[in-house]
């Protein structure tokens, strides 16, 4: 049910992600937009050397055919930077991972998150780490069913 994304995973891809971008957008307008992405930052992921796109659903055994999608991820290696005082370390960060609403509760973006984290220890990366907005406290309560815990808290205040 997990592979590779493709290029033509596009058009399935890009409602999701408009998804995803929407939810954002409601939860930090201050921060997002929910406008539609073009078709070269999907292409952009799927080259990315330092970066890997999974998706769920889809035909599986063919190819060619791309039905729709019930999810993706996009998981991406950092380096620690040369700092002398942080300790080196070779991370992988997910960037998004979304599941159709429709396909939610059905282990999804459990193997999804399963998958995107092999990816990343393959690449020799110690820790997997994210970011979730503020209010989206579905997405904390899945991270934390994962063992997600808390590693830092981003504070702002409008000047």
């Amino acid at each position: 049910m997990i592979r590779r994304a493709r290029q033509d995973d596009w058009e399935a891809a890009s409602a999701l992600w408009r998804d995803a971008d929407e939810l954002h957008a409601s939860l930090a307008p201050a921060y997002f937009r929910a406008t539609p992405h073009a078709e070269h930052e999907w292409r952009a992921l799927l080259n990315a050397g330092e970066a890997a796109t999974f998706v769920a659903g889809g035909d599986q055994g063919n190819p060619r055919v791309t039905l729709g999608l019930d999810g993706f991820g996009v998981v991406r290696i950092h380096d620690t930077p040369p700092d002398p005082a942080m300790v080196p370390l070779r991370r992988g960060h997910v960037e998004i991972l979304v599941v159709a609403r429709a396909a939610r509760r059905r282990g999804l973006g459990r193997r999804l998150m399963n998958e995107l984290g092999a990816w990343a220890r393959r690449q020799g990366a110690a820790e997997l780490v994210l970011t979730v907005w503020a209010g989206n406290v579905e997405a904390e309560a899945f991270y934390e069913r994962l063992g997600y815990r808390v590693l830092s808290r981003a504070l702002c205040v409008p000047l």
